[in-house]
């Protein structure tokens, strides 16, 4: 056993190998979270938190190898946080800020909804409704723009009173709405 395999419990090649497994593993499950995440957030099912469930165990176990030791658990761990931490400066940098500026979008604005917008996402009315029903909404006719947020939230807000261009900063579409709203 070399001198790194030594300290670290574990061949070198094998500290190479979860290394890197944990940075593929990370961009491919980063990719596939984020193309399907605001659905997953806004209303998750139990069979999409089965999935979830069942994909990180399936990491895990991927990035670990054949015979998981408490190093190269530690290992694996530490390349996790040290990808994490090179990808949050990354989604901070004004390039990806930009990027990600229009991310919210409208599913529902002047009482009409957008289904156009909620196959989209992968959603249907009915999570519209649950959402919509929690924020106390009755009708239609009450709400000027429902909102998925980028973390699958749901804003409302309601018809009756100006919406101020500021509360549709980051929306998809926000001077489209805005001038629709006016119109309505």
């Amino acid at each position: 056993m070399d001198d790194l395999g030594f300290y670290l419990g574990l061949p070198l090649l094998g500290a190479v190998a979860i290394v890197v497994s944990t940075i593929v593993l990370y961009l491919a499950i980063t990719a596939l979270l984020s193309h399907a995440g605001q659905r997953l957030h806004a209303s998750p099912s139990s069979l999409d938190l089965a999935v979830v469930t069942v994909l990180g165990a399936i990491v895990g176990r991927s990035i670990l190898g054949q015979v998981p030791t408490l190093s190269g658990g530690l290992l694996a761990l530490a390349t996790l946080l040290a990808v994490e931490g090179v990808a949050g400066r990354v989604r901070r940098s004004e390039r990806m800020v930009a990027r990600r500026r229009h991310r919210a979008v409208a599913v529902m604005v002047a009482g009409q909804v957008q289904r156009h917008e909620l196959t989209r996402l992968g959603l249907d009315e009915t999570g519209l409704w649950s959402e919509l029903r929690a924020a106390g909404v009755r009708s239609p006719q009450e709400v000027a723009v429902a909102v998925v947020e980028p973390d699958g939230r749901f804003t409302v807000l309601r018809r009756g009173e100006d919406v101020h261009p500021a509360a549709l900063t980051g929306v998809k579409q926000s001077g489209e709405l805005l001038e629709r709203l006016a119109r309505d």
